[in-house]
């Protein structure tokens, strides 16, 4: 039997990638091929009593300094790259195959390979060089002080994809950006994430208003500012935008900006799904317009909800719209684009009323996910090579 073991610089069960890796170690427990896992900090599921280090000390150093400076010293990441890096390579113990996310991987990847182990390096969002490149032009033009990445944050994920046994994304687009990059094609493994159908449902809008929704990290990454620019321009009536997520810093001052300048309604961040779904389902349309997103889980919600949505080119997520009647697919990074993709659902609310979103997104299943993992498992363990999407 082989004994799999998982690392990740977060919470395991948050929001986001703590609820990806706790999706993957579910399966890799019920499979009892479970070894160590380390992390920041678990969700207190008894299942995972006695096999999870938690590395308490960053979240403790990080409440010392306040977020804006610790992003502008780069301490955030020297934390959770090189320092959880070094304390993760010393908890590996014997397994097969070791499992972590990008960033986080150096140490762990040189301690394994001296002792025969696999490594994977799962990378969530496109190459960090294909990051690097978009969000430097964009944090010029809207005057934001800090770097996306620095050089050595871009030099040790750039060695982790070189070096580790596999690469794990999330769709097409991102491995397409990696292969750019020069990773071999024959070690990158797409697997997309799941939606749970059962928590993101349908039902019927509450009223009669063209409901624009927003969710997920409000930041310039995610487009936002094109969004907003959008919908200042457009001033529809009887119309309403809602964004609902965390505010980051790089975009804190376009918001305050945009408050002063046209209406719409800041929702706070929930990792409640019944919360999330109400959302979805009070809105005639949802749009992310990323500039990067390797998949962009929001849009499968969404569409689980039965609700159109408007996604740019640059997020893996465009594969489901595909040949499809359930939105639309824009340009990244241009406001004329949002606003017009707008103004046609506003205009025409036939386009609003989508009948097969929730169908095309429902093989997109957890089991789908946990079940290619164990198969990419048992090929690194075998020495098997091939994409298992």
């Amino acid at each position: 039997m082989m004994t799999i073991a998982f690392q990740i610089a977060s919470d395991l069960g948050a929001a986001g990638l703590g609820r990806v890796a706790l999706e993957a170690i579910r399966g890799i427990r019920d499979a009892g091929m479970l070894g160590t896992v380390t992390c920041l900090r678990r969700d207190r599921s008894p299942s995972h009593a006695g096999i999870v280090s938690e590395i308490n000390e960053i979240r403790l150093l990080e409440r010392f300094l306040p977020r804006r400076v610790a992003t502008r010293l780069g301490f955030n990441s020297l934390m959770r790259q090189n320092y959880f890096g070094l304390r993760a390579a010393l908890n590996l113990s014997e397994c097969d195959v070791v499992h972590g996310f990008t960033g986080q991987m150096t140490e762990t990847i040189r301690a394994a390979h001296r002792r025969g182990i696999r490594t994977i390096v799962d990378r969530p969002n496109t190459h960090v060089s294909f990051i690097r490149r978009v969000m430097e032009t964009e944090y010029r033009k809207y005057g934001v002080q800090f770097a996306p990445y620095t050089r050595s944050q871009v030099r040790r994920e750039t060695r982790e994809l070189l070096e580790c046994d596999a690469v794990v994304t999330c769709s097409r687009f991102a491995k397409q950006t990696m292969m750019d990059e020069g990773v071999d094609p024959a070690r990158i493994h797409v697997i997309h994430y799941g939606v749970d159908l059962d928590a993101f449902r349908p039902a019927a809008k509450p009223d009669s208003v063209f409901r624009v929704v927003f969710a997920g990290l409000i930041c310039l990454r995610k487009g936002v500012q094109y969004l907003l620019e959008a919908w200042e321009k457009l001033r529809l009536p009887h119309a309403e935008l809602v964004m609902q997520g965390h505010v980051l810093d790089d975009a804190a001052a376009l918001v305050r900006h945009y408050r002063s300048r046209c209406d719409f309604a800041l929702l706070p961040h929930t990792d409640d799904p019944r919360e999330l779904c109400r959302t979805y389902n009070s809105a005639s349309v949802c749009v992310f317009p990323s500039l990067e997103d390797g998949f962009g889980m929001v849009v499968a919600e969404a569409m689980a909800c039965n609700r159109p949505v408007i996604v740019t080119w640059s997020m893996g997520a465009a594969d489901l719209l595909a040949d499809t009647g359930n939105g639309m697919i824009i340009p990244a990074g241009d406001a004329r684009a949002v606003g017009d993709a707008l103004l046609a659902f506003y205009e025409n609310p036939s386009l609003c009323r989508v009948r097969d979103a929730r169908s095309r997104v429902a093989p997109l299943t957890w089991d789908a996910y946990r079940a290619s993992l164990l198969r990419l498992y048992g090929s690194l363990v075998s020495g098997a090579r091939g994409d298992t999407g």
